[in-house]
């Protein structure tokens, strides 16, 4: 199988064949995902200006399937770590085979960050998903902790989840904005676009 994939970058476009071993997989979902995926990122380099430049390099894509958002940003300065869902569809080997980086991970636990935390956390459906398993200000707070001071959050769900969502993240001092997607007209999910402040308590501030 690895003989037939093709090389580099053109193995980043093709559906390999490990797409359709698991359930909703083909390869006509494949190229639907790769097309939707541009068109969602150039929408969100509207909102977040610094997406594309050298201010974020390190990006981790929380809740990937194919890891669209990932191909359509391959030829911008930055790097993004591909993460699936262990409770969710079994999709990493479609991640490799496009020659991207991933891992798998339960978000009601910690994710292992070391050595660098990351300046753009992009969240698609997670809460919607998993909210059934942990409380979604458990998730928040361990995105808060790998999230640099300075950082970005794009999260892309429904909008109970949006409202929830930019409820508790006003109480960890983060700046949000509700938005619509790259289709104005879809009201079954909403954007929010925050990023999380450079504070310091009063004391250390007059020190």
């Amino acid at each position: 199988g690895v003989g037939q994939t093709p090389k580099w970058p053109q193995r980043l476009k093709v559906a390999p064949e490990r797409v359709r071993t698991f359930s909703g997989g083909s390869d006509g979902a494949f190229r639907k995902d790769t097309t939707q995926w541009v068109a969602r990122v150039n929408h969100y380099k509207t909102l977040v200006p610094d997406l594309g430049t050298d201010k974020i390099r390190n990006v981790m894509d929380m809740n990937t399937l194919y890891g669209g958002f990932a191909a359509a940003l391959i030829n911008d300065p930055l790097w993004v770590m591909n993460v699936v869902s262990s409770y969710g569809l079994n999709s990493l080997n479609v991640v490799y085979d496009r020659g991207l980086i991933g891992a798998y991970n339960d978000w009601c636990e910690a994710f292992s960050t070391y050595p660098r935390t990351y300046d753009l956390l992009h969240v698609d459906g997670l809460f919607s998903a998993e909210s059934h398993r942990c409380e979604m200000k458990y998730v928040l707070l361990e995105m808060d902790r790998i999230l640099r001071p300075a950082g970005y959050v794009i999260m892309r769900e429904s909008p109970h989840f949006v409202n929830s969502v930019k409820n508790l993240a006003t109480g960890m001092r983060w700046n949000c904005h509700q938005r619509d997607t790259e289709d104005a007209k879809n009201g079954d999910q909403k954007l929010l676009i925050c990023q999380k402040k450079d504070w310091r308590s009063s004391k250390a501030a007059s020190e």
